[in-house]
C-alpha cells in the first residue's frame, strides 16, 4: 500500500505540470476572524477554497493518492500561526480500488495568529503561498499568493468579529474535542514502540444509552456510517480499521438496520518503520458518525478527534509540532503549517456541499415574486400559451432575413391581381395557410415519439449549440448562408399566379428564411417534443398564424406597406445585433451540459465550437463569382475541418458516453449526498427508499424533480423554493427537502413522472409525515404563498394520521 501510494504520488507530480496551463479550479482567499489587530493578541485567519463543482482537494492524510495541499506563510516579523484545523474528511473510491480522503464545495483550513507584544504602525498584511492538488477524473497542481491586511489597533484596544459567518461554519464542519452523544479514546499496545515494531491501537467509543449510531456498513445508501480517518504519522505505517460486529434490529416499514450501541472498540493495526528513530509515536484520527435517539430523532452528521502517543524511546519529546520550517522558492526558512491538508465537508455533489450540518451556508435569498409578460400568459393558462405562441411567430417576421420577403411577397400579391383588392386578398390568404401549413407539419413531427425530452441528450445540445452558432457568425457576416438549393429551385419554379402557387410559396417561405427562422424553429422544436402531441400541434399552429397574420392582412389592405421599415444599412445592424443574440442563446442551450458530462465536457465542447467557427470562416471564402468545383472543394473542408474537429474532441480526447456515465453515478447519489442551496435549505439527492425512510419516520418531505435545461424549474427556485421563507417554514415543521436531477434522463424519475402523469419536469411533491404513499402533488407554477400553504396543509394532514414508530 505504502509503495502504491508513493508511486502515484509521484506520478502525479511529474505529470500535473503539463496540465497546470488550465484555468483554475479553486478560487482561494485568506479571510481573518477580526477587524484589526491589538499588539500581543490572539485571534484567527482562515485559508477559504472556493473548488469548481465535481472537483476536490485532499485532506491531511490523502489516503491511496492525490497529496494535501501545503500552505507557506509569509508574515512580518512577530507573527506565528499556529497549526491549521481540518473538517471531517470524506471517502472517495476511484477505479482500481483507490480509496481517497477528499474535501470539496468550500472548504476553509483555520489557525490561530499570535502578534508580537512590540507591534507598530498602521497595518499589517499576512500573506501565505497554497500549493495544492485538485482533482476530478484529472488532477491539476495549483498554486495561489493570498494575503490579508489589518488595521492596527491601540494598546488597549479590542477588535470587532469579522467574517462571522465564515468561521462558524469552519468550527461547525470541523471535528469537536467532545460531544454530548458520543465520547471517544485511544490507547496503544504495546505502550513503548521500537523501530519495526507492529502495534495495535484500540479505538473505545462509547455511546450515550438511549442513543445508537449507524455501523460502518449501513444497510441503507441514506444512512451515514461509521468511519474512522487517520492523521499520516511519520514513519508508521497504517492498516485498515476494524470494526465489531454489528448489532442488527428489524425496524418496521424499513427492515434490518446495522448499529452500534453502548461501548464498542475499533482496533487499528499499524507497524512502525524499521529506520525511525526513537521519537513518541504518535496516533491521531476523526471519528466522523450519526447518532440517533432510538425513537428515531437523529442528530446532524459529525466528527470527534482522538489522539494517543507511545511511550518515548531515546531522544525526542513526543510532542507534536506545530509549525515546521521549510526552505521554499521563495525564500529559506518560511513557516509552513502541517504539512498541510484544508478542509471538507461531505458530500452529494453540489456546490456549496454540506454534510456535516444540514443548517450550513446561510446565504440571504434574492428570489422574487413573479411578474411581467410572462407572469401575466401564464396566468392565462392555455389561452396565454398559445398568444406567446403567436408574438413568436410574430417574431420572426422582424428578423432581416425575413422582413425583405414581407413587402415583396405582398406587392406580388397585388401584382398578380392586376390592381383587383379581392384577388390580393385572397392570394395572401392563400400564401398564410402555406405558412400555417408548414408550421402544423413541424408540429405534427414533435408530437410523436415517446415525449422524451431530446435536450436531455448531449449529443442533441452539442448539435443543436453548433447550428446555431454556425448561423449567429452567419449573421455575424463570417459567412454567407445560401437558401438551400432544392428550396430555392422550387420556389422559382412556381411561376404561376393561381392560389395553389401561392400556397405553395407561402409553405416555403419559413425555409428560405432559414438563417433566421433556423435557431428560432430549432428552439421551439426542442421544447414541444416534450409536450402533450395536442400542445404540440397547437403551439405551432398558432406561432404559424402569428407568422402568416402580416402576409394576410396586408394582402387585404396592401396600402399598410407603407408603414413598414423600408430595407436599408439599418438591416444590416440588425442582423448583426441578432447573430450576438444568438451567441447568447448558444450559452444558453449548452449549459446544461454541465451536468450532463461535467464542467470539463463543457470546456472541450467549446474547443469543438472553434473548429466549427473555423469551418464557417472557410465557407466565407466561397464566392459566387467562382467556378462550381472550386465552390465545392471549400465546402468540403469547411465540413471536413467540422468533421475532424468531432472526431477530434468527442471520438479521442473527450469520449461522450463515459462521461455521461460519471455524471449519471454523481447525480444518483442516493440520499445520502448533502448540498446547501441558495436560501440555505440542506438539499438530499432523491431516491425512492430514502424518501420513504424519512416520511415513515414521521417527518414531512419536499421533492423538487428538476433539470438543468428547464427553465420553469429555475423561475420556481428563484421564487418559491430557494427563498427564506420556504427554508425557515421548511426548518420550523422539522420538513427535509429532496432533490431529483433529470438532466440526464434518469430511469427512476421518469417512472414517477409517469406514475404522476406529468410530461416532465417540474415536478414537485410534499409528503405529510407517515403518509410514504399518498403525496400532495403541486401545480407546475410555483410562488411563495402557494407553496407554503401546501407545506401547512401536509403537516395537518400529518398531525392527523397515525405516527410511525421510528429508529
Amino acid at each position: 500500500m505504502k509503495t502504491n501510494k508513493l508511486f502515484l504520488a509521484a506520478m502525479v507530480f511529474v505529470l500535473s505540470p503539463m496540465l497546470m496551463a488550465a484555468p483554475p479550479k479553486a478560487k482561494v482567499s485568506l479571510v481573518g476572524s477580526v477587524d484589526g489587530v491589538v499588539a500581543g493578541s490572539e485571534f484567527e485567519v482562515g485559508v477559504r477554497f472556493e473548488l469548481e463543482k465535481d472537483w476536490h482537494i485532499y485532506w491531511i492524510n490523502s489516503g491511496d493518492s492525490g497529496l494535501p495541499p501545503r500552505v507557506v506563510w509569509k508574515n512580518p516579523d512577530g507573527f506565528s500561526v499556529g497549526e491549521l484545523s481540518f473538517p471531517v474528511p470524506k471517502r472517495h473510491h476511484s477505479p482500481g480500488d483507490i480509496v481517497t480522503n477528499i474535501l470539496v464545495g468550500t472548504p476553509m483550513l483555520v489557525g490561530a495568529v499570535t502578534a508580537p507584544s512590540g507591534l507598530s504602525g498602521d497595518s499589517v498584511t499576512l500573506s501565505a503561498k497554497v500549493l495544492y492538488l485538485i482533482c476530478n477524473d484529472k488532477c491539476l497542481r495549483e498554486e495561489a499568493e493570498v494575503s490579508v491586511t489589518l488595521p492596527v489597533l491601540a494598546a488597549g484596544g479590542e477588535a470587532g468579529e469579522a467574517n462571522r459567518k465564515l468561521f462558524k461554519r469552519a468550527r461547525r464542519a470541523a471535528p469537536k474535542a467532545t460531544s454530548k452523544h458520543v465520547s471517544v479514546k485511544a490507547a496503544g499496545s504495546p505502550a513503548s514502540l521500537l523501530a519495526g515494531a507492529k502495534f495495535d491501537v484500540a479505538v473505545t467509543i462509547d455511546i450515550k444509552r438511549g442513543f445508537h449510531i449507524q455501523s460502518n456498513k449501513p444497510t441503507m445508501p441514506s444512512l451515514i456510517g461509521a468511519d474512522i480517518f487517520l492523521e499520516p504519522s511519520e514513519g508508521v505505517e497504517f492498516g485498515e480499521a476494524v470494526f465489531p460486529k454489528a448489532h442488527f434490529r428489524e425496524v418496521a416499514n424499513l427492515g434490518k438496520l446495522s448499529e452500534f450501541e453502548g461501548e464498542i472498540v475499533v482496533h487499528v493495526p499499524g507497524e512502525v518503520d524499521s529506520e525511525r528513530g526513537g521519537d513518541p509515536v504518535r496516533v491521531a484520527g476523526v471519528l466522523r458518525y450519526q447518532a440517533c435517539t432510538n425513537k428515531g430523532q437523529c442528530m446532524p452528521p459529525a466528527g470527534i478527534s482522538f489522539e494517543w502517543f507511545s511511550s518515548a524511546k531515546g531522544s525526542g519529546s513526543g510532542a507534536p509540532v506545530a509549525v515546521e520550517k521549510l526552505a521554499d522558492s521563495d525564500g529559506a526558512g518560511a513557516e509552513v503549517s502541517g504539512p498541510a491538508a484544508i478542509e471538507k465537508v461531505a458530500a452529494g455533489g453540489g456546490d456549496g456541499v454540506v454534510a456535516s450540518d444540514e443548517k450550513t451556508l446561510e446565504v440571504a435569498a434574492t428570489g422574487s415574486d413573479e411578474e411581467g409578460l410572462e407572469a401575466y400568459l401564464k396566468g392565462l393558462g392555455p389561452v396565454g400559451l398559445l398568444f406567446g405562441c403567436f408574438l413568436y411567430g410574430l417574431f420572426i417576421n422582424a428578423t432581416p432575413c425575413v422582413l425583405p420577403l414581407l413587402s415583396i411577397k405582398v406587392l406580388g400579391f397585388v401584382q398578380q391581381a392586376h390592381e383587383s383588392r379581392g384577388r390580393a386578398a385572397a392570394l395572401g390568404l392563400s400564401f398564410g395557410v402555406g405558412v400555417v401549413v408548414f408550421f402544423v407539419l413541424i408540429g405534427l413531427i414533435a408530437a410523436q415519439g415517446d415525449k422524451t425530452n431530446v435536450l436531455q441528450f448531449p449529443v442533441v445540445v452539442i448539435g443543436l449549440g453548433g447550428v446555431v452558432m454556425a448561423l449567429a457568425l452567419s449573421m455575424l457576416g463570417v459567412f454567407t448562408l445560401q437558401v438551400p438549393t432544392a428550396a430555392s429551385s422550387l420556389e422559382g419554379k412556381i411561376q404561376s399566379e393561381g392560389l395553389a402557387a401561392s400556397f405553395g410559396k407561402g409553405a416555403l417561405a419559413p425555409v428560405l428564411g432559414l438563417a433566421c427562422t433556423g435557431p428560432l424553429l430549432a428552439g421551439a422544436w426542442a421544447w414541444a417534443t416534450q409536450q402533450p402531441s395536442t400542445t404540440a400541434i397547437l403551439a405551432f399552429l398558432a406561432t404559424g398564424i402569428g407568422m402568416a397574420s402580416p402576409y394576410v392582412l396586408l394582402g387585404f389592405n396592401p396600402k399598410w406597406l407603407s408603414f413598414l421599415p423600408r430595407p436599408g444599412n439599418w438591416m444590416i445592424t440588425f442582423e448583426r445585433v441578432m447573430g450576438f443574440m444568438l451567441l447568447g442563446m448558444v450559452v444558453y442551450l449548452i449549459h446544461p451540459l454541465t451536468v450532463q458530462i461535467g464542467s470539463e465536457g463543457l470546456e472541450w465542447t467549446l474547443v469543438f465550437y472553434v473548429g466549427v467557427g473555423l469551418a464557417c470562416w472557410i465557407m466565407g471564402k466561397v464566392q459566387i463569382t467562382m467556378a462550381t468545383g472550386t465552390r465545392w472543394r471549400y465546402r468540403g473542408g469547411a465540413a471536413l475541418t467540422a468533421l475532424l474537429a468531432g472526431i477530434l474532441v468527442y471520438g479521442m480526447i473527450f469520449p461522450l458516453g463515459p462521461a455521461v456515465e460519471r455524471q449519471r453515478a454523481i447525480l444518483r447519489g442516493g440520499g445520502s449526498g448533502i448540498h446547501v442551496g441558495a436560501s440555505g435549505i440542506a438539499w438530499r439527492s432523491w431516491s425512492r427508499e430514502a424518501v420513504d425512510e424519512v416520511v415513515r419516520g414521521g417527518r414531512v418531505a419536499f421533492v423538487d424533480f428538476t433539470s438543468a435545461y428547464c427553465t420553469q424549474c429555475k423561475v420556481n427556485k428563484k421564487v418559491a423554493i430557494e427563498t427564506q421563507d420556504f427554508a425557515k417554514k421548511l426548518e420550523e415543521v422539522g420538513g427535509v427537502a429532496f432533490r431529483g436531477d433529470f438532466t440526464l434522463n434518469d430511469d427512476d424519475i421518469a417512472d414517477v413522472l409517469d406514475e404522476f402523469n406529468s410530461p416532465g419536469v417540474p415536478l414537485n411533491l410534499v409528503f405529510p409525515a407517515g403518509r410514504p404513499d399518498h403525496p400532495i402533488q403541486l401545480r407546475t407554477q410555483l410562488t411563495k404563498s402557494y407553496l407554503l400553504e401546501k407545506l401547512d396543509e401536509a403537516v395537518r394532514i400529518g398531525d392527523q394520521t397515525a405516527s410511525v414508530g421510528g429508529f
